[in-house]
């Protein structure tokens, strides 16, 4: 459990809790990997609205917007900015899962995503275009051993004519697993609902 807190973002061995473990862990968390990079945990450190801050037992941390990545610090190749969050479709569609009468969702979204380290001058703005599909419902395991149906949201998009797919699992107005492209030096990041958040259960 403490190795698991001390973990840096990214380090060395990636981490996987059994169900008991991840039942006595004490503070809401999340799995977090990537294509370059193995998983960790990262432990909840703030909330507001509906962004989530978590924080590796280094200085790096990452912001989500229903497991989005939107911004990150101490990581390079994770973004710093993300424009336009309020016309990200993924927030009325993630509602839509706890509340069908929600009106209808925007399809597409147009953002610019800026890439880099603080400190450092080599910086990288990506024009991103997307569009959302909501898609069929499927089983899902939760790393709590929950067994759970949820919702997938597909989106498919370019980053300066780099495409990709994102996939997100949104179940009762929550988010519990997203792989989404991140960049061409991150590649794929797969971030995981681990010990959910009080807040996001009621």
């Amino acid at each position: 459990m403490m190795d698991t807190a001390e973990t840096a973002f990214f380090g060395h061995q990636g981490v996987e809790l059994n169900v008991e473990q991840v039942a006595d862990y004490p503070y809401a968390a999340a799995y977090l990997r990537t294509d370059k990079f193995p998983q960790v945990v990262a432990v909840l450190d703030r909330t507001a609205g509906a962004q989530r801050v978590y924080r590796s037992g280094g200085e790096e941390a990452i912001t989500t917007h229903y497991g989005r990545i939107l911004t990150s610090y101490g990581i390079p190749g994770m973004p710093l900015y993300t424009s336009n969050l309020t016309a990200d479709p993924l927030t009325c569609l993630v509602a839509k899962t706890a509340d069908s009468a929600v009106a209808n969702c925007a399809a597409g979204w147009q953002r610019e995503i800026e890439v880099g380290n603080y400190g450092e001058n080599e910086l990288h703005k990506w024009q991103v275009s997307s569009s959302f599909t909501m898609g069929a419902q499927r089983r899902y395991q939760h790393p709590n051993g929950t067994a759970l149906t949820v919702t997938e949201i597909t989106e498919q998009g370019d980053a300066d004519q780099l495409a990709f797919t994102n996939t997100f699992y949104a179940v009762d107005g929550r988010v519990v697993y997203a792989k989404q492209w991140i960049s061409p030096s991150i590649g794929y990041a797969v971030w995981r609902e681990m010990k959910p958040f009080n807040g996001d259960l009621q």
